[in-house]
C-alpha cells in the first residue's frame, strides 16, 4: 500500500486546517496519471474530537493520533469498510527541522500494532516526485 509511487495510500498531506464548523480541511498530494495532483478532503467532525469522517478514494476516517498543538501532529487515514483494514499515518511538523524525540514518539504510537504491518517511508532518505 506504500511501496510504489502509485500506491493507494501514498499521499503527502501538505496542510490541515480546522473549519469554522469544527470540521477539518485536509490538502494532500498524490501521484496520479503520471503527475502530482492536489486533492482537498473535508473531515466531518464526529462525537470523538480526534476522529473525522472523510470521503477519500482509499480512506473513510481521519484520526488525530497525537499533537502538542504547536510543533507536530500525527494524523492517520484509514479505511474501516474492508475486512482487511488499511491505514496510513503521517508525522506533520510546522518546521522542516528534524526532531528525533518527536520521531521516536511517532514510532512508539505504533508499538501496539504487529511489527510486520509497519512500513516506514522516510522521505529524507529518498527522492519523492510528489512532495511539496
Amino acid at each position: 500500500l506504500m511501496a510504489t509511487l502509485k500506491a493507494p495510500l501514498r499521499v503527502h498531506i501538505t496542510s490541515l486546517w480546522p473549519t469554522p464548523e469544527d470540521n477539518l480541511e485536509i490538502v494532500l498530494h498524490r501521484w496520479e496519471n503520471n503527475s502530482c495532483v492536489e486533492k482537498k478532503v473535508l473531515g466531518e467532525k464526529t462525537e470523538n474530537p480526534k476522529k473525522f469522517k472523510i470521503n477519500y478514494t482509499v480512506a473513510n476516517e481521519a484520526t488525530l493520533l497525537d499533537t502538542d498543538y504547536d510543533n507536530f501532529l500525527f494524523l492517520c487515514l484509514k479505511d474501516t469498510t474492508t475486512p482487511i483494514q488499511s491505514m496510513m499515518c503521517q508525522y506533520l511538523a510546522r518546521v522542516l527541522v528534524e526532531d528525533d524525540e518527536i520521531m521516536q514518539r511517532f514510532i512508539r504510537a505504533f508499538r501496539p500494532l504487529p511489527r510486520h504491518l509497519w512500513y516506514l517511508l522516510d522521505l529524507k532518505q529518498m527522492e519523492e516526485l510528489c512532495r511539496f
